[in-house]
């Protein structure tokens, strides 16, 4: 297939060497805005439900108040 000295020269060379650290920094970069979303949507999500509960609740003290 491919000639694994001559890739592992090429790998081995400056500009292998620079496109190897390119790649890695997008692949980090990628993974960052995945988990950044993932992050914000599973929190998002969270807050929502809580606010939700919490409106839900006002409106059952609504219908029955406290008797004092």
């Amino acid at each position: 297939m491919f000639n694994q000295d001559a890739l592992l020269e090429y790998l081995s060379s400056p500009e292998g060497i620079n496109k190897i650290i390119v790649g890695i920094i997008i692949i980090g970069a990628i993974n960052a805005i995945f988990i950044t979303y993932s992050v914000r949507s599973t929190f998002g999500a969270a807050k929502k439900e809580k606010d939700r509960l919490m409106m839900q609740q006002e409106k059952i003290n609504k219908l029955s108040p406290k008797k004092e």
